[in-house]
């Protein structure tokens, strides 16, 4: 693992790469969408089982061409909760690879309000992330804890200061009819 700036990170190649950085939230494990070895690597880093899939982080509500069936309340919702802390869930378009979502029909998407999670999502596009941590265990949010638990695991870890919530984001599934809150 290569501890880096967002500045640095900005400038280089992460195709197949797993990159730590923080969201608003806790810090976060991703890779690009398209890059599903990288992917798979963050499932085994995780230990994490097959039936339980990776969210997507965006840097903007323009996320029409992945998902079905976007309401006007649902928008609406976007309008409210992006960028921040909501997560929501929706019925996947074709272009959402199965590696992500583990077969499901389903998709979580979520804006960060985070200015290095942001620029890093502006520069590389969509990223299938998840909290940093064996799955089943308290998320990691100490650069320098991660770095020794995922040393072998991760490629990248952005060391930028950021303020944290330490809160996992409200997840609302927007899939279904009534939409129906998750986690709160």
């Amino acid at each position: 693992m290569e501890k880096v700036t967002v500045k640095e990170l900005l400038l280089m190649d992460i195709t197949n790469k797993v990159v730590c950085f923080p969201t608003d939230t806790v810090y976060g494990v991703g890779a690009r969408i398209i890059d599903l070895d990288a992917i798979d690597r963050i499932f085994a880093l995780k230990k994490r089982n097959d039936g339980k899939p990776l969210a997507i982080l965006c840097p903007s509500k323009d996320i029409t061409a992945y998902v079905d069936d976007i309401t006007p309340d649902i928008i609406q919702l976007m309008k409210e909760g992006w960028p921040g802390a909501l997560t929501l869930i929706f019925k996947k378009s074709r272009l959402i690879d199965d590696a992500i979502t583990k077969g499901l029909s389903t998709v979580a998407f979520r804006m960060p309000d985070s200015v290095v999670a942001l620029a890093i999502l502006k520069q590389f596009g969509l990223m299938a992330t998840t909290s940093v941590n064996i799955s089943g265990e308290v998320e990691m949010n100490d650069v320098d804890l991660i770095y020794e638990r995922f040393y072998h695991e991760i490629d990248y870890i952005v060391t930028d200061c950021v303020s944290l919530s330490k809160k996992p984001s409200k997840i609302i599934d927007v899939s279904i009819i009534p939409p129906c809150i998750i986690r709160g």
